[in-house]
């Protein structure tokens, strides 16, 4: 094992993660971002549609926190979104005069346009790559250390027990592709690990916060049918692109669809609604679903074969016969997946999690500004705003409290557990255990619309889940990834069903077919979940305090909820 000392750990090294370790370099000499690839190529910052919500000086930021809270159904951290819309302007001055280049307008200004749920809010859209090679370009600058193409796996404690009754010192991890462990030793621990769903991510930081003890909130909002797609090949990332070009949804009858649900935004909702509206149009036999671009002029539409966060992609498929020029291209949702969006580690306005020396940022903070998902670019504005403030006060803390001893043996057992499943003489392989979780989850009564039997259908499969996970056979250091990734898949599979059994109501993308309705008399409430040891999980309601928050719903009532006919849910 190679043990390494340091002030501040960072895990993870998308935007959030970058930013917090730019920001603790500030502050803290010895600054370590790990990360489970090559900083700048990896994670979902890297290969995001690059949509940044963007407030300046002219706007009127009482509109922006209206518009945020409300199309987060009132569940947002109000002092976060206060927070993210007076500092993040200062984030986008610092990211260009490091380097990055955003579009302009006639008047020079950056170029904001609208995108995912937008009325009065903005956003603009960069190149993702270059973002984030301007950000590894920062880091090497003020001499931040990466330790790349390594795996944390779990983290230490300063009374070596799980969960902790004192702080968070650091991490256990293995490189990739050698199998070499690490033993990390932290005054201060940001966790900015991304959450689970696209490109493989499976939520293992955010579990290795939940088994040291951390609270986690907002679990129930995990969606499992938020990732598209065209053609049945190419991941639909750049939403936001398509979305202010003008895009169409057509169904298989050639029916531009989304004035059944969203009558005033139509096709300019946020992600989830739309793939809402395409499942049920799946559901009502209406499939394949197709976006037509064939009416936008050829000036706009040329944007998108050269603009940065498009033009990779829509040229790749044009090589292949593709072109949204002169065709309707399929567009898919694909079910299954376990995408945790808002929730993860719940923390103040200061990046601190519950317990003592760990911070979160980005998706391992369930972007509290979010509520239950509000607007386009609130994730990426949320990974500089959150990022640039986890980092500033976890370098503060560990200044202040030194670097803690590791517990003896700790340690050594945690590195044991990672390593188990090469040593197994027999066992399942990892990645049939996720793919049966996949098809599993994946019908619609499990993936869209739940109720009280389906729910506990599931949390019964995670039993068996739980038991296969323990018994991983491997070959190699990347089945051991797998491997290690399984179990963290399984608790947050979990973690997300009981909260969604635990909320009796529909609201946002906790559908409860069996209480049809959002109900903001009983329900104006937080879950927030801990570990309680022996495999159970503590769960609590915390009001939101919406005696002190500015803004408060309309009506404290029940409101029907649009659902499916029952024999459409299949």
């Amino acid at each position: 094992m190679q043990n390494i000392q340091c002030d501040v750990l960072v895990i993870g090294g998308g935007l959030a993660g970058c930013w917090a370790a730019a920001r603790a370099r500030e502050f803290a000499p010895r600054v370590i971002l790990v990360d489970m690839a090559r900083v700048g190529k990896s994670g979902k910052s890297s290969f995001s549609g690059a949509a940044i919500l963007c407030p300046d000086a002219s706007d009127d930021l009482d509109v922006w926190q209206k518009e945020i809270v409300e199309k987060g159904q009132y569940l947002n951290d109000q002092d976060w979104v206060r927070v993210l819309l007076e500092e993040h302007p200062a984030r986008l001055r610092d990211m260009e005069r490091w380097g990055l280049t955003f579009e302009r307008d006639q008047q020079g200004k950056i170029y904001r346009h609208v995108g995912l749920n937008h009325v009065n809010t903005r956003i603009t859209t960069v190149d993702s790559l270059e973002m984030m090679a301007i950000m590894r370009r920062r880091l090497e600058a003020t001499g931040v250390t990466f330790l790349e193409r390594v795996m944390v796996t779990s983290l230490l404690t300063s009374d070596g027990a799980q969960p902790t009754a004192g702080a968070v010192t650091g991490a256990v991890g293995f490189n990739t592709r050698t199998g070499e462990t690490f033993v990390i030793n932290s005054g201060a621990t940001v966790m900015a690990s991304g959450s689970t769903g696209m490109f493989g991510a499976s939520g293992e930081g955010i579990v290795a916060a939940y088994l040291a003890g951390a609270d986690l909130f907002n679990m129930e909002f995990t969606r499992c049918y938020d990732e598209m797609g065209f053609e049945d090949k190419y991941i639909g990332v750049h939403l936001n692109t398509f979305q202010r070009l003008g895009m169409k949804l057509v169904n298989s009858d050639g029916e531009r669809f989304m004035q059944r649900y969203l009558p005033d935004l139509m096709e300019r909702g946020k992600r989830g609604d739309l793939g809402l509206a395409i499942v049920t149009e799946g559901l009502r036999g209406k499939a394949p679903i197709y976006i037509d671009l064939r009416h936008v002029d050829e000036a706009s539409l040329n944007k998108l074969y050269s603009l940065p966060s498009t033009a990779r992609m829509v040229n790749a498929m044009k090589e292949e016969g593709i072109d949204f020029r002169k065709q309707l291209v399929k567009y898919v949702v694909t079910s299954g997946t376990l995408y945790m969006r808002c929730g993860a580690l719940r923390t103040n306005i200061f990046g601190e999690a519950s317990l003592p020396g760990l911070y979160a940022a980005g998706e391992a903070s369930g972007y509290p500004v979010h509520g239950t998902y509000s607007v386009g670019g609130v994730c990426l504005a949320s990974c500089c705003a959150g990022g640039y403030r986890a980092g500033e006060y976890a370098a503060r803390y560990a200044v202040d409290n030194g670097v803690r001893p590791i517990v003896p043996g700790q340690a050594e057992q945690l590195v044991r557990e990672v390593l188990r499943p090469l040593k197994a003489k027999s066992g399942p392989n990892a990645q049939d255990v996720i793919d049966e979780m996949h098809a599993y989850l994946a019908p619609a009564r499990i993936s869209v619309f739940r109720d009280a039997a389906s729910i506990s259908d599931v949390l019964a499969h995670v039993r068996n889940w739980k038991e296969m996970a323990r018994s991983l056979k491997t070959r190699d250091y990347h089945d051991l990834v797998k491997a290690n990734q399984v179990a963290p898949y399984v608790q947050c599979a979990e973690l997300i069903f009981r909260a969604s059994l635990l909320r009796e109501e529909t609201r946002a993308h906790n559908i409860r077919t069996d209480f049809p309705y959002k109900d903001n008399i009983n329900w104006l409430q937080w879950i927030v979940q801990a570990n309680a040891g022996k495999g159970r999980i503590a769960t609590r309601k915390v009001p939101v305090p919406l005696y002190r928050y500015p803004v408060k719903p309309k009506e404290y009532a029940r409101i029907p909820a649009k659902l499916p006919t029952e024999g459409r849910v299949g």
